[in-house]
């Protein structure tokens, strides 16, 4: 017989590993999360007493009407970033582009494909005038800003050759909400480290409310998601949502 444990203050770090629900793949790592929090949610049905004056209530029932998952995760990487914002993620793979064609316009950035070019190499439409990099225009780490005072004229053709470093990519607003399995494995820093499970067996993911790409503080991803009904999970006392296993 297990004994009953009294003595349990809680104060709980971990990691976060999470894969499409049902999905034959590994859990993988989310990262840095600064929170992890179930919101179960009643809804109360009550009877009202009718029988005296000054009324009261009679009976009362509550049921769960439903349980969300709010996370704040630290880390912007793509998975994170692809599934906080309903998009898909690629990795690219370092190459050289030759002869990229854009319109320069001076006093202004004009984008390149891929980020963070290096080798730059800038020509006129008829490859016959090579530009010179910090007197026509500068390298930055989205393309190429067009001087004033270089020789690029307004609305000019240019071809632009240069080499780029492997990078991820996010397409944003591509897939569908996607249901996640999620595996918390915490540690209760408050009771000698010990372990604390948790098992959310489907989680559907809402859209983060905010990417924050500027601020003078540490950016993070706010994520909530509704806890659904694993039918898989079968047994007398088994939940269907998650449970909690305590050392």
């Amino acid at each position: 017989m297990t004994q009953q444990i009294t003595y349990y203050p809680y104060l709980g770090s971990g990691k976060i590993y999470a894969r499409v629900a049902g999905a034959a793949a590994g859990l993988m790592d989310l990262g840095n999360a600064s929170k992890l929090e179930i919101v179960v949610k009643d809804k109360k049905v009550s009877l009202q007493d009718f029988s005296k004056p000054g009324g009261g209530t009679y009976a009362s029932v509550s049921r769960i009407e439903n349980a969300t998952l709010n996370m704040t995760l630290n880390d912007l990487n793509k998975g994170n970033i692809a599934r906080a914002i309903f998009g898909t993620g690629s990795d690219v793979a370092g190459a050289t582009v030759v002869d990229e064609v854009v319109t320069a316009y001076k006093g202004a950035l004009v984008p390149l494909a891929h980020p963070q070019p290096t080798a730059v190499v800038v020509t006129n439409s008829g490859a016959l005038i090579t530009y010179v990099a910090n007197v026509d225009y500068e390298v930055r780490a989205g393309g190429i800003f067009i001087l004033d005072a270089g020789a690029i004229t307004d609305a000019e053709s240019l071809k632009v050759d240069y080499a780029y470093v492997a990078y991820n990519n996010v397409e944003a607003m591509t897939s569908t909400a996607i249901v996640l399995e999620l595996h918390f494995e915490g540690l209760n820093e408050a009771n000698s480290g010990k372990p604390v499970i948790v098992d959310i067996y489907r989680a559907q993911l809402s859209p983060a409310k905010a990417l924050s790409l500027l601020g003078d503080k540490f950016a993070d991803l706010t994520v909530d998601a509704e806890v659904l009904i694993d039918a898989t999970k079968t047994g007398v006392d088994i939940s269907k949502y998650f449970r909690v296993m305590l050392a």
